[in-house]
């Protein structure tokens, strides 16, 4: 990482923790309208546990402290049975299928990338599950619908790729079934959740905007045949699966454990610290400022002795001689 992509992560992230923390406020009173009103923030300062959908696979390592409890993704789950016409489309898939989907936010595409998104997948010889609201041009090879059993296709064992817009629901349903994905982040955090896809080699990414069609099949051609990234999904998988094993009940777990015990024990001094003493900018500043002032103060009393000594009667006596 580059010193300028370290200084537009750490101003994004300054941006995005206090947008977080301010614009739901609303929320507070929306759902608990008998209660004094709360800021995020304030809710923030005063929990006693953080259930976070966070893990170190398929995220990166980080220090988190005790209250802080990482489930992985809760909306992954073992896949169930494909019924009705999924069923059969997948069944009569020979070579395998890829499932495509941009969340729930995103069922209507541009005409454009669209049409080259339906030239990419005719170039390939593996049948599509494609969640849009679109009619399918191919039947046959391209199947369309506003609303997919998206965990349940990639739990099935034909399932070659998920080309996604890379939320966080989508990515952690490919982890735990290991499945390679082609990320094509649109907005938010999914261009972070991207790149995390592609430095941990679980898949690729690129900008829908910009890719071609050509580009869009090397992409999913390198994904499906390259090998390294099944591998490294389904290793990244097993690992998954062995230490997050059941992400809700994980969360129901710590969940009863704060209500019957408290959990003020796990809570650190540091959160209800205002952000600059906590990153310990206060110290730095003060010790700056002791610095600064024994360096003037030298600098002063070197220009004091510099000007004493021209002045002084032997210095004078002598410019005389």
């Amino acid at each position: 990482m580059t010193f300028f992509q370290k200084v537009y992560l750490t101003l994004y992230y300054l941006v995005s923790i206090n947008f977080d923390l301010y614009h739901d406020s609303s929320l507070v009173s929306k759902f608990a309208p008998y209660k004094p009103y709360k800021s995020i923030y304030d809710i923030a300062a005063s929990a006693e546990i953080f259930i976070a959908e966070v893990d170190h696979i398929l995220d990166y390592p980080r220090t988190v402290l005790p209250n802080t409890k990482l489930i992985g993704g809760s909306s992954a789950s073992p896949a169930k049975p494909l019924v009705g016409e999924f069923q059969k489309f997948v069944d009569e898939a020979t070579t395998g299928i890829i499932v495509m989907s941009f969340g729930g936010a995103v069922v209507n595409l541009p005409s454009d990338i669209s049409n080259k998104i339906i030239s990419a997948f005719e170039q390939l010889d593996l049948r599509v599950v494609w969640k849009i609201n679109m009619t399918s041009p191919d039947p046959k090879r391209i199947m369309t619908s506003l609303w997919i059993p998206q965990n349940d296709l990639l739990g099935h064992q034909k399932t070659k790729l998920f080309v996604s817009h890379c939320g966080k629901n989508g990515q952690y349903e490919a982890l735990y079934h290991g499945v390679p994905i082609l990320c094509l982040p649109i907005y938010g955090d999914q261009g972070y959740n991207s790149e995390r896809v592609r430095v941990k080699q679980l898949g690729l990414y690129t900008d829908i905007r910009e890719a071609s069609a050509d580009e869009l099949v090397a992409l999913m051609k390198e994904i499906i045949y390259g090998g390294k990234y099944a591998e490294n999904m389904r290793k990244a998988s097993e690992l998954y699966r062995e230490l997050y094993k059941v992400p809700k009940h994980e969360a129901a777990y710590w969940l009863d454990h704060v209500v019957k015990y408290g959990g003020e024990y796990m809570r650190s001094p540091g959160q209800q610290m205002p952000w600059y003493q906590l990153l310990v900018l206060d110290v730095i500043a003060f010790l700056f400022l002791v610095i600064v002032v024994i360096v003037l103060a030298f600098y002063v009393l070197i220009r004091i002795s510099y000007r004493l000594y021209k002045g002084s009667p032997k210095k004078i006596k002598s410019k005389r001689n």
